[in-house]
């Protein structure tokens, strides 16, 4: 039974006969021939027969005769001496083939065919010549590979932790014996099986996406730790606990921009579980000497002030009795705050801790708390709440797993209480501290509620961890309080939850080579500064309302007029006060010419970050849709300015939004004398550099300072954007003037 086909399906072709090879054809000829000739010759011999004998007709079938015995004799010369002679040949040259150096056609037994079998017999040294190279090339291969995995076997079996190499998939590629030590598994382990079976899958998977962020962002060129990362994971069954370091093996997408492809991921693990059995020891009997102090304090005071209000003892024995008990109470009070700092130290350092940018963290934390969370929680409904990073990016050094829980727990709560449903998160340097904050609009939360929430359990989080337990590994409490920006002008209030970080032991910034503090000079180009007032609604709109795009560039060289070329291009919004740092434009850009080594290590971008990245001419459009409908803010910006003006004729792209200078700014605040760098402004304000001299990095640093300067020109009666634009003005024409004389 056939099936129809579809209308406009195309049938098959026919199968092509097979052709007969040359071997058959040649005697099927010569037969045709030799029988038409005796077919000739029959019929000229019945002719004969019955007619009277004709010369010509004797002689016409003598000579159909002689040629039909000429074909056959030709058939019998091709048939033995060329076509046996060549099909025996072949099959010798077929045995020849799989011969060794000796296998050799006799070339007497072919005759006119001898050069025929030379040749072959010359192709068979060759191929018995190429077979011997590849068998000593495959040769040393192979022992080089099993030398390789030898040493590597002997690497692996000498290491202390156990190492897995997986795929993306968390298929098991490769182990040693000592992970199925660290395991304790017996049988179990094995080469394709799924390491998620054995280690618990949130620790491993927020690593990987973790790692994968900063690979796909190019940090992981930059980073301190490169494509490496620590974890603290356990087994499925609870039985073990884990240190672990994922490194994710990289492969090279082969197109220009693309960043490399995440193959696999190599892991190392150690068991901590003794450690942190006898962390859990010291916790809980730390808690008792800690918490136990309380109850007897408390009746120890409680006894002092009855003893007060009731003075039925003697005067001498009075003042002993309460003496005594005041020094006790002290003794008490002093010694609890010492346990109490002690215990938090043993939890602090005990606990594996690494460095990590506040920017990657909060995001991890975006991603969780709108429905990307860990492997168990991918299906649940996103919440009715949104979260938006803000605020200067911070080393910290913390436990990223548990804080990310945390903080997500956290704002679950808080949006549970309060029904808020828009939250800022930051990470802010005050102090010897820096402070996770969860904003939102609202009043305060009161303290005993806040504090009711430490001993909530967080689900995903190892061993049972309450909020209390991770926040006594970081040393750190939580307490909520009103937001500094608090309920102006009939605005709601602003209120925070804060969480004190440790800061990084050694960001990478402690290990740049430092350079000068600003290698531009003062750059005024008077016709790109003194800018037209606004005419419209936008220039009379107060300058805390305004939508801002502060960015910076790097460039090879400070000549915009003498060759020297964008190199980077990097930016961040500023949207109602907020720095949004999950809003930023970051681009390398190829110059199409060499970078002056000189200039290197001032920005740290080199030949080969800018090879295969996009030209300008790709770069300054997407960039111009970036700063769409915002006002343009930068540090010297009048330098950054030429290196877009002189672009527009070829690329097309027009930069004519308003643009603010902190620069002139910090004149117009501070006066012309000073340190007007970006450096001194920040020092001035108290406000902590970080990634400097990155666009990027310097880009975050002006808007912080950006922000800062607001409350002071609205101090000074700069209230809108036309107030600014008219100062600006003055002072731009106040230098030109001085440059005159």
């Amino acid at each position: 039974m056939s099936l129809p086909m579809a209308e406009g399906t195309a049938h098959p072709a026919p199968a092509a006969k097979p052709s007969k090879p040359p071997r058959a054809l040649v005697p099927l000829a010569f037969r045709l021939a030799g029988a038409s000739l005796m077919a000739v010759a029959a019929g000229a011999g019945f002719v004969l027969r019955d007619a009277v004998a004709d010369p010509l007709t004797a002689y016409a079938v003598l000579m159909t005769g002689a040629a039909a015995a000429a074909v056959g004799g030709l058939w019998w010369v091709v048939e033995r001496q060329i076509l046996r002679a060549g099909s025996a040949l072949a099959a010798e040259a077929r045995v020849i083939g799989h011969g060794t150096a000796g296998a050799r056609i006799p070339l007497e037994r072919y005759g006119d065919l001898a050069d025929m079998a030379r040749a072959i017999n010359d192709l068979s040294d060759k191929l018995v010549a190429a077979r011997r190279d590849i068998d000593r090339a495959v040769g040393e291969s192979t022992a080089q590979a099993e030398e390789q995995k030898q040493r590597l076997a002997a690497i692996l079996h000498d290491l202390h932790d156990g190492v897995l190499v997986c795929n993306t998939r968390h298929q098991i590629l490769l182990y040693n014996q000592k992970a199925v030590d660290v395991l304790r598994l017996t049988g179990q382990l094995g080469l394709g099986r799924n390491l998620l079976h054995f280690v618990l899958a949130e620790p491993v998977e927020h690593t990987l996406e973790r790692l994968t962020l900063r690979v796909r962002e190019g940090r992981h060129r930059t980073h301190a730790h490169g494509n490496t990362a620590q974890f603290v994971a356990g087994t499925t069954d609870g039985r073990i606990l884990l240190n672990g370091r994922m490194s994710v093996l990289l492969q090279d997408s082969g197109v220009d921009g693309e960043p490399p492809a995440i193959t696999g991921y190599v892991v190392t693990l150690s068991d901590a579980t003794g450690e942190l059995k006898a962390l859990g020891q010291r916790d809980a009997l730390l808690r008792e000497a800690t918490e136990g102090f309380c109850g007897p304090i408390a009746n120890l005071r409680a006894a002092l002030e009855t003893l007060i209000d009731n003075p039925d003892l003697g005067a001498d024995d009075l003042a002993a009795f309460q003496q005594a008990m005041a020094e006790s109470s002290t003794t008490l009070s002093d010694r609890l705050e010492t346990v109490t700092a002690a215990y938090r130290s043993v939890m602090a350092g005990s606990w594996p801790m690494s460095d990590i940018h506040s920017s990657n963290l909060i995001n991890l934390v975006c991603h969780r708390a709108t429905g990307g969370g860990a492997a168990g929680e991918k299906d649940r409904p996103e919440p009715p709440f949104t979260v938006t990073p803000t605020g200067l990016p911070q080393w910290v050094h913390v436990d990223s797993y548990s804080l990310v829980i945390l903080l997500d727990h956290l704002l679950r709560r808080i949006h549970a209480r309060t029904g808020a449903t828009a939250f800022d998160l930051s990470a802010e340097a005050e102090g010897q501290w820096v402070y996770a904050d969860i904003t939102w609009a609202g009043t305060p939360l009161p303290s005993g509620v806040v504090d009711s929430w430490l001993d909530d359990p967080l689900t995903d989080a190892l061993g049972g961890l309450t909020v209390g337990d991770v926040l006594q590994h970081h040393r750190s409490t939580l307490w909520c309080d009103a937001a500094h920006h608090s309920g102006e002008n009939g605005a709601p209030g602003m209120a925070r939850l804060r969480v004190p970080l440790p800061p990084a032991q050694s960001p990478p910034s402690a290990h740049i080579t430092a350079v000068p503090a600003s290698t531009r000079p003062e750059f005024f180009d008077f016709n790109l500064l003194h800018q037209p007032l606004v005419t419209s609604e936008l220039g009379q709109t107060p300058l805390e309302r305004l939508h801002y795009v502060v960015f910076d560039t790097e460039t090879t060289g400070l000549s915009p007029s003498g060759g020297d070329e964008i190199i980077q291009i990097a930016a961040v919004r500023i949207v109602n006060g907020r720095i949004l740092t999950g809003e930023t434009f970051n681009a390398l850009v190829n110059p199409g010419r060499p970078i002056p080594p000189e200039s290197v290590p001032f920005h740290g971008i080199t030949d080969a970050m800018v090879a295969g990245q996009p030209a300008i001419g790709t770069v300054l459009p997407q960039f111009r849709a970036f700063v769409s409908g915002a006002v343009l803010v930068a540090h010297n910006a009048a330098f950054d300015l030429k290196f877009l003006k002189m672009k527009e004729a070829k690329t097309g792209v027009r930069f004519d939004t308003p643009v603010l200078d902190t620069m002139l700014l910090s004149r117009m605040l501070q006066g012309a004398d000073g340190d007007h760098t970006l450096d001194g402004i920040a020092q001035r304000l108290g406000i902590e550099v970080v990634d400097r001299h990155t666009a990027l990095g310097d880009s975050l640093v002006t808007a912080a300072i950006f922000l800062r300067m607001i409350d002071m020109l609205r101090e000074r009666e700069v209230r809108t954007l036309d107030d600014a634009i008219r100062k600006a003005n003055i002072l731009v024409e106040l230098a030109a003037r001085e440059r005159v004389f």
